[in-house]
């Protein structure tokens, strides 16, 4: 019995209890396809263990393992999109877009020589695999329709090239190399930013792509060379190295994202908004410039949370945040301080009456008012603002004095209400009119 493929065996199942586990934490559609082209791969190994243990079922068991490696790419390819759930139907998609490519390495392998049964798979596989990528549709449509197109088209033209020059062996190499390609190439395009993980992840697919041109070149210059089977697969525990710390890079982004935004609105936060003053600030400083922070706090919210309940209050301040979002310049800073406190850094500041329209702006955003479960809600906010450096400068005593300001502001507006009450009844009185 020829043991070496197990070595194999072991290191793709303990890589597929990590995935399972990863999966089961995660919940990513991604995840579910990777782990679907592991498991692939692992057939792949069971079969090479079958083809070099049973001579009789060699051709059969060399069939499978390597229309195995065609489905891994179908499955890779298809995982490069997140949004995309598992499901019976995409996994169909996944395994039946591959049959005619399968059906062309069956043929080769059992050495068929006549050559319409390689033209109809491949103009199968044309057909199937458009029908693949034209199904598989990511959150940004990159990479393109035509753009994925035009690779299928193309792959399978040097395909039909290769077959109608009776070369079904160099065919079938042909079509693992631009596989893996163009697995490569679709991690690359729909990686969310290219990390060192990713493109680590992208080299190992290519380096996996040319394993197989690479292994019929030293056939046929070195054909009594030996090459370990760990040196031809390599690659693969390189990609699962690679995928693995894409997922760890992505948990570190998204650990870091949430430490630093409000979970509610998204908008940066307390911790966020210090990091983004500071750097403002040293900005403004080089450039002789001024910066102003407003700080703004919705009045009478704790009477909206008690009378219509919290989930209502946490519409009206992802209400009060998009309305203040349209006042701002794309380069000003919004953010959300916690319960109904939220601050704009305003950069390159004339003066302070362009800061006091600015706050006039952000305050008078409010008027409209909202309505939510049937009620028409009068939602008002108090402001006040600090100018960096005419009045500090450390963000500390900035954030004290904007505050300061926002709070005189709000204990003398009910004053202000009141005596615009008494001065609308006197004019009352005095012009019968107006009764």
């Amino acid at each position: 019995m020829n043991f070496a493929v197990v070595p194999d065996f072991v290191a793709i199942g303990g890589l597929i209890a990590v995935f399972w586990t990863l999966l089961r934490r995660t919940r990513q559609n991604r995840l579910n396809f990777w782990l679907v082209g592991w498991v692939l791969l692992l057939i792949h190994i069971v079969a090479q263990f079958v083809a070099q243990n049973t001579p009789g079922s060699a051709n059969a068991a060399y069939s499978v393992a390597v229309s195995m490696l065609v489905m891994i790419a179908n499955a890779f390819i298809w995982a490069s999109n997140d949004q995309l759930e598992i499901g019976w139907r995409n996994l169909s998609i996944v395994v039946f877009s591959a049959v005619p490519d399968a059906a062309f390495l069956t043929c080769d392998t059992y050495g068929i020589q006549t050559v319409w049964p390689y033209v109809a798979m491949t103009a199968l596989g044309t057909g199937s695999m458009l029908w693949m990528l034209r199904a598989w549709r990511g959150a940004t449509d990159q990479p393109t329709l035509r753009w994925r197109t035009s690779l299928v088209v193309a792959a399978y033209a040097v395909q039909g090239a290769l077959v109608a020059l009776h070369q079904p062996d160099e065919a079938v190499t042909w079509m693992l190399v631009w596989h893996y390609l163009a697995v490569a190439e679709f991690y690359r395009v729909t990686a969310s930013h290219p990390s060192a993980s990713v493109r680590f992840t992208v080299v190992s697919f290519i380096a996996w792509a040319f394993v197989f041109p690479i292994a019929d070149l030293m056939g046929v210059l070195w054909p009594n060379a030996h090459v370990d089977a760990e040196v031809w697969n390599l690659p693969k525990f390189l990609v699962a190295t690679g995928m693995t710390f894409t997922l760890l890079e992505e948990q570190l982004s998204n650990a870091e994202y949430a430490s630093l935004h409000d979970d509610l609105t998204g908008l940066p936060n307390r911790r966020m908004l210090a990091r983004r003053l500071r750097e403002t600030t040293e900005a403004a400083r080089a450039a002789g410039s001024r910066v102003a922070l407003v700080v703004i706090d919705l009045d009478g919210f704790k009477e909206i949370n008690d009378t219509l309940g919290h989930a209502a209050g946490d519409e009206v301040l992802r209400w009060a945040a998009r309305q203040f979002r349209t006042q701002l310049r794309p380069q000003d800073v919004l953010a959300r301080l916690g319960g109904d406190e939220f601050a704009v850094i305003l950069t390159e500041i004339a003066d302070r009456d362009a800061a006091h329209r600015a706050a006039q702006r952000l305050r008078h955003a409010l008027e409209a008012g909202m309505v939510i479960l049937g009620r028409q809600l009068a939602i008002r906010a108090s402001v006040g603002f600090s100018i960096y450096p005419d009045e500090s400068d450390d963000v500390d005593r900035l954030y004290a004095i904007a505050d300061r300001a926002m709070y005189d502001r709000k204990q003398r507006r009910p004053e202000q209400e009141l005596l615009a009450n008494c001065a609308d009844a006197l004019l009352s009185r005095a012009d019968p009119s107006q009764s």
